[in-house]
């Protein structure tokens, strides 16, 4: 029996030698993977830019016309040039021109200009309005760049419908222009 209890302890005290160096090879390999990691910076920047904004415009005005028994448009290009369709006849008291809008922010940038679809003229005297639609400007694709000091400008024109026999009067509206950098 002397025999086995000797055997025992010597199979237990080979366990415990065999598995102290095996316990110290698992904790060392979790620090050598630790070694395989690796820190490094990265470089951030931003870069501030004055405000687009617009510094003056010039109206859109259509100018003076008659309106005939039938239907017709009004045209004022965005290069100033005027034109009208169907029964609208112009009258060159007052020719009318484009609109002119001036811009500032950061030089030798680009903006994009956005247009509304329509915009409703009323007549200061009360009746039916005439909608401005199919707006056009000056711009390539309504795209532009600001110049060396930060400035620029473009024209803008649009299409007036008037209907036939549209009630005399003065008719007024406005519209909004969205510019962005590029």
């Amino acid at each position: 029996m002397k025999d086995r209890g000797m055997k025992r302890q010597s199979r237990s005290a080979r366990w415990v030698r065999v598995g102290v160096p095996f316990l110290a090879l698992l904790v060392g390999t979790t620090q050598a993977w630790a070694q395989f990691s690796a820190q490094g910076n990265v470089d951030t920047s931003a870069s501030v830019v004055r405000t687009l904004s617009v510094t003056s415009t010039t109206e859109l005005s259509f100018g003076t016309f008659s309106a005939g028994p039938t239907a017709g448009t009004l045209t004022m290009s965005a290069a100033g040039n005027r034109s009208a369709t169907g029964g609208v006849t112009l009258v060159s008291t007052v020719p009318g021109g484009q609109a002119v809008v001036n811009l500032g922010g950061t030089p030798a940038t680009g903006f994009s200009v956005s247009l509304p679809a329509s915009v409703q003229l009323t007549p200061a005297s009360g009746g039916a309005s005439m909608t401005l639609s199919t707006f056009t400007t000056t711009l390539t694709g309504g795209q532009g760049s600001l110049n060396s000091s930060g400035t620029g400008s473009f024209g803008i024109g649009g299409t007036l419908t008037v209907a036939a026999n549209q009630a005399i009067g003065t008719y007024s509206g406005s519209f909004t222009v969205t510019l962005n950098y590029n």
